[in-house]
């Protein structure tokens, strides 16, 4: 059991350092438009490797925190005054399923409940004394293809009347529900190395090359109820768009 919660430790670590940086951003340490400190000064005054602070560093590119100029550094994105318009849609369908090429069969769930870092709360754009952090792993039968990381304010758990006792209620709301019974959608796709390390468990992809939708879900009040990262390896999706 010790040796599980030490190497759990490990590796989360990048996560505690995207969680320093992405407050040293907020609170304007390092502003829009700014280099941050070489890796080297950062992993230092850090006190973690290089390796983690890439990790870290590519979460943050991921969720359009910073940019990566090559031979240059990494620099602050400016960060928009407001969202795009999230538009209503009539059907909403799971975005693994649906752009996956391969058939999926089984899904492997874990959830925890944690106070959410400032990060999160940014995310859900609410206040909540805890979240509900969801990893779900896609399989087609013993091979992971795809994983999904999922928050969730712990008021929706009340409010939908979801048993955390069984487990099958979270993982039937997650997968069906939420969509069936969402007010609006907002989704953003782009390219991401990060799946393999995100996915904690299981390597995912040989190339280390991801097509990842972030996902926002909405109830009819605009009130987020659910926020995904979806991770795809860039060999096994497809999107087809009908106008």
């Amino acid at each position: 059991m010790v040796n599980s919660e030490k190497e759990k430790t490990k590796k989360l670590k990048h996560i505690k350092v995207y969680d320093q940086l992405y407050d040293l951003i907020q609170n304007g340490t390092y502003p829009a438009g700014s280099q941050l400190p070489s890796e080297a000064t950062l992993s230092t005054q850090m006190n973690v490797s290089r390796m983690t602070l890439r990790k870290a560093l590519t979460l943050l590119q991921e969720d359009g925190l910073t940019k990566n100029v090559p031979g240059v550094g990494h620099f602050v994105y400016s960060q928009s005054e407001g969202d795009s318009e999230v538009s209503k849609i009539d059907r909403i369908f799971h975005p693994v399923y649906s752009y996956c090429t391969k058939e999926l069969d089984s899904v492997e769930m874990k959830f925890r409940i944690e106070p959410p870092t400032k990060s999160i709360s940014d995310t859900l754009k609410q206040y909540t004394p805890a979240v509900v952090i969801v990893d779900r792993w896609y399989k087609h039968g013993q091979t992971p293809l795809a994983y999904s990381l999922s928050f969730l304010p712990i008021e929706l758990i009340g409010e939908k009347q979801i048993d955390l006792n069984d487990a099958d209620q979270l993982l039937h709301y997650l997968e069906s529900h939420c969509y069936e019974h969402a007010g609006a959608c907002k989704r953003v796709c782009s390219h991401s190395t990060a799946g393999n390390f995100t996915a904690l468990i299981y390597a995912l992809s040989e190339d280390n090359s991801f097509l990842l939708v972030q996902e926002t879900i909405y109830d009819n009040d605009q009130n987020i109820m659910v926020s995904t990262k979806h991770y795809i390896p860039s060999d096994l999706f497809k999107i087809e768009i009908n106008l």
